[in-house]
């Protein structure tokens, strides 16, 4: 008894060596603060964790915001860009050897026809000018000089058509006809082209409108394109067909 160490009523052992210095005394106080600031905290980053979690973790595009135009377009395959061009590369080339051929065969090479209505511009227009005056004979007369008109129509034709001329059975009575009603005849040709000329042949395309004048008064009888044929024979070109074409 003698030897038991005197016991500090003032210090307890039970409080942490914190608590016993002089400057970290703790309260209840204290504690429930702590307790509280940890609780707010926690909540805080849990619900800030879980919005952010939910948002980065919205896929797809927004319902509410537009698709851009080029997201629309379909992704063309594989080789499609260059099965698109070989194609236009293949039509393209077929024309241009179409066309070739056209030209070839316009031209005809090989074949010498001797066709220089393109070429020989003096002789088209002494053609023209034999056509016009050919139809306009044939087909334009006054009826005051209608006896001088089987003379002056065999003179401006030539082969096939001098022949029909010829054989016409009803020449004479078509005659008689205009001296009794003394009906006039005005023909007008215009040579849209000449097609074919050689040495002594030609093809031409002619507008020809006829119409009959009675008392002055013009009373169309045709008007219409013809292809004409004509041949030079001693020097003068003359009419000698009129094509049905």
């Amino acid at each position: 008894m003698a030897n038991r160490r005197p016991v500090n009523r003032v210090s307890s052992k039970r409080r942490p060596a914190a608590q016993r210095s002089s400057g970290a005394r703790t309260t209840a106080a204290d504690l429930r603060a702590t307790e509280s600031s940890r609780g707010a905290t926690g909540s805080t980053r849990d619900t800030g964790g879980r919005g952010t979690v939910r948002g980065g973790a919205q896929r797809g595009p927004s319902p509410t915001k537009k698709q851009s135009p080029r997201s629309k377009r379909p992704t063309p395959p594989p080789g499609a860009f260059w099965r698109t061009w070989r194609v236009a590369i293949l039509c393209g080339t077929a024309a241009v050897l179409l066309a070739a051929l056209a030209i070839v065969g316009a031209l005809r090479p090989g074949v010498d026809d001797g066709n220089r209505a393109y070429v020989d511009n003096a002789t088209t227009d002494q053609v023209k000018a034999a056509a016009r005056d050919a139809l306009t004979t044939i087909y334009g007369y006054n009826a005051k000089d209608i006896d001088k008109f089987r003379d002056t129509a065999r003179a401006v034709m030539t082969g096939k058509m001098l022949e029909e001329f010829d054989k016409d059975k009803l020449l004479d009575t078509g005659i008689d006809a205009i001296k009794q009603t003394q009906t006039d005849t005005k023909a007008t040709a215009d040579p849209i082209g000449v097609t074919l000329l050689t040495g002594d042949r030609a093809e031409l395309l002619v507008n020809l409108s006829i119409a009959a004048i009675k008392d002055g008064q013009p009373q169309p009888l045709a008007a219409g394109p013809i292809v004409l044929h004509m041949r030079k024979v001693g020097g003068k070109w003359l009419a000698s067909e009129i094509a049905d074409r």
